[in-house]
């Protein structure tokens, strides 16, 4: 309830409320039970005797309000949680108050001629099972009055589709003619990813965010020239192909686990996050299409790690294309692999 509070004694009308007669006055004073401004208007021509020590029990009681009517306006007034202004109208036929939720913009120390009376849609009467004073003492406030938190940036869950290139980084090896070399284009990085959002912060202009969930991503080396990766004697080796083909690819499937701090900036709509993730490898294997037809599949580990981890980090519009980076911090082929000395994978591309 706002802090001026209109309280209306309107004496004289009729059941119905069709009309305020003309010719009211309004007498304004400080309420010490309700701590507030309050403005009593009233039509009747006769004079009022009000105590010194102005009060709504007062005012009500040398307006002729029985006692239970009295109090249920009391209870009215200490709620103090309205958002318009409320307007009581006291009826000399049954001492029936009546409440109006409507905004009622007065001015100060004028005189209202002929105004209407409201509508029946915005007036309420008091019933008997009002909430008494207890009762609104005793009941919590209303979650709808208390301040509104910032809307949140993130989503508490989302789904995405991580699509992008691979490379290898940092590799030596031992052949001569460097047959671990890969088609740029055609070196594909996949990923399916659920992921849960908790925000830590709720700001006015910026949310923090502590994403994570599992994902299911595929490694996909695609070779030059035909080349093609086996294992000899437990070593992998890359070697020219006997047979011209259209694709020579290695393959390795990861189930992963990243964590990324994320911040989204409402006004912008923009977000970036950064963070790291483990994995482990779940499979291996290279495939060859070749051009004069037919292909081969073979399974394997390739002399490859089992577990993997790195660095990640995503920058992007809300609900739009967001740029992600993967570095793997760890070999990506065991120590002993001594044809793919320091080789590391990297992966750049979009997450839909």
């Amino acid at each position: 309830m706002k802090k001026l509070i209109l309280i209306t004694a309107i004496l004289g009308l009729k059941a119905s409320f069709a009309m305020v007669p003309k010719d009211t006055t309004i007498i304004e004073f400080d309420d010490k039970t309700a701590k507030s401004k309050v403005k009593v208007i009233t039509n009747d021509k006769r004079t009022f005797e009000f105590p010194k020590a102005l009060n709504l029990d007062n005012v009500l009681k040398t307006l002729g309000v029985d006692s239970s009517e009295r109090e249920k306006a009391l209870v009215l007034v200490s709620k103090g949680k309205v958002s318009n202004d409320t307007l009581l109208v006291v009826s000399r036929e049954g001492q029936r108050i009546k409440i109006i939720t409507k905004d009622i913009n007065i001015p100060k120390d004028t005189l209202i001629k002929g105004s209407p009376a409201p509508d029946d849609d915005q007036i309420r009467t008091f019933d008997e099972e009002e909430p008494t004073a207890k009762m609104i003492k005793d009941k919590p406030e209303s979650k709808s009055d208390e301040p509104k938190k910032p809307k949140k940036f993130f989503a508490k869950s989302d789904f995405g589709l991580y699509v992008g290139l691979n490379n290898f980084t940092k590799y030596t090896s031992e052949e001569p003619d460097r047959l671990m070399g890969l088609r740029n284009w055609s070196s594909r990085y996949v990923a399916l990813s659920f992921r849960k959002n908790v925000t830590l912060v709720r700001g006015g202009k910026v949310d923090w965010a502590l994403s994570y969930g599992p994902e299911i991503a595929w490694y996909n080396f695609m070779f030059k020239n035909s080349n093609v990766a086996v294992t000899k004697n437990g070593q992998v080796a890359f070697v020219k192909n006997t047979k011209e083909t259209e694709k020579s690819k290695l393959v390795m499937p990861y189930l992963n686990f990243p964590v990324m701090f994320n911040f989204g900036f409402k006004e912008e709509k923009f977000k970036i996050g950064f963070g790291g993730y483990v994995g482990y490898r779940v499979g291996g294997y290279t495939k060859e299409v070749y051009s004069s037809g037919g292909k081969n599949k073979i399974e394997g580990s390739y002399g490859l790690n089992d577990f993997v981890y790195g660095l990640t980090a995503e920058i992007g519009k809300k609900n739009g294309l967001t740029l992600f980076g993967r570095y793997d911090l760890n070999k990506l082929f065991k120590e002993n692999q001594v044809n793919s000395l320091g080789t590391q994978a990297l992966s750049v591309g979009l997450r839909f």
